[in-house]
């Protein structure tokens, strides 16, 4: 049997810590610290509560830990040309280390441009004791016919072109390397459409920043049979309502996932980040309503 010095002084110092860290100089001291890796509205507020909160108990991870963590995820931005704030890295890693540790699964991503996402999610992979599946074409986006895409909360608007962010696949890995846990990492190179067919393995968690209708349907039809139940999906694409739109569209999720749509968090605005809009949405796995864990809306009818 190993001896795991590391696990043992963690065990040992973790009352030291919180009593530490629960006294006023100590507050004050993560306090400015946080404030100092926050660069968005709102963003001080969302950072706080994951460093103190719940997520990554289960995974053995202090508060120390998970302000580390922000720290590099916003060296993975500060080194690797990124669509995705340092705070959106903080959502989705809040997200999957709020995944109790006995749920099998990989964390997936689809869409990964030059790595930073992926660099900042493969370190909380490594963590949290999970594959990351890096999945991309290396080539930038397939032709979509340069159809206009336009936010209609946003106001801004534009067209796709074949080609656009293109990371190479060399590229990506060497910036996992320098600025995450390239370890944790299995790359799937590929158009969506061929390189997901071959997954089998459960997933615990899944995000796309794939930009297309298209592309977006190529990922729910492989990875949604898939994602454990309860498993979240988040979506880099939710100012686009035609992409959002597909979370809706009852007749294609009959047709091919076989169950009814599931919708979407933060259609056309996103998840409330900050006060104008923000790029991510959700949505959540629910094959039965099960009561467990959730709150009896005092204002609704109860049998």
């Amino acid at each position: 049997m190993v001896f795991d010095v590391k696990s043992a002084l963690r065990k040992l110092l973790s009352p030291v810590y919180v009593c530490v860290a629960r006294m006023p100089f100590a507050r004050s001291l993560v306090a400015r610290e946080v404030g100092r890796l926050a660069s968005e509205p709102f963003s001080a507020a969302i950072i706080d509560a994951f460093i103190h909160g719940e997520c990554g108990s289960a995974y053995g991870l202090s508060a120390k830990d998970k302000m580390d963590l922000v720290a590099r995820f916003r060296n993975s931005n500060a080194n690797i040309q990124s669509g995705t704030s340092p705070l959106v890295h903080t959502i989705l890693a809040q997200e999957i280390l709020s995944i109790p540790a006995d749920v099998p699964g990989d964390v997936i991503e689809c869409g990964v441009w030059k790595g930073a996402s992926s660099a900042s999610l493969s370190l909380v992979c490594g963590l949290a004791g999970r594959r990351l599946l890096v999945c991309d074409s290396f080539e930038g986006l397939p032709d979509d016919g340069e159809q206009l895409h336009y936010g209609l909360h946003t106001k801004r608007y534009g067209r796709y072109q074949q080609g656009m962010f293109a990371g190479g696949l060399e590229e990506v890995r060497e910036n996992i390397r320098r600025c995450g846990n390239l370890d944790a990492c299995t790359f799937i190179s590929g158009f969506f459409s061929e390189s997901l067919t071959a997954l089998s393995d459960p997933i615990a968690f899944a995000f796309l920043d794939v930009d297309l209708v298209s592309s977006t349907r190529d990922c729910l039809r492989h990875i949604w049979p898939l994602l454990v139940e309860h498993g979240a999906l988040y979506s880099d694409d939710a100012g686009d309502l035609a992409v959002v739109g597909v979370f809706f569209d009852a007749a294609w999720w009959q047709e091919n996932l076989g169950c009814a749509a599931p919708g979407y968090v933060g259609s056309g605005c996103g998840i409330p980040l900050n006060p104008a809009a923000s790029s991510i949405g959700y949505t959540r796995k629910i094959g039965r309503f099960d009561p467990t864990g959730w709150v009896k809306d005092p204002y609704l009818h109860h049998a």
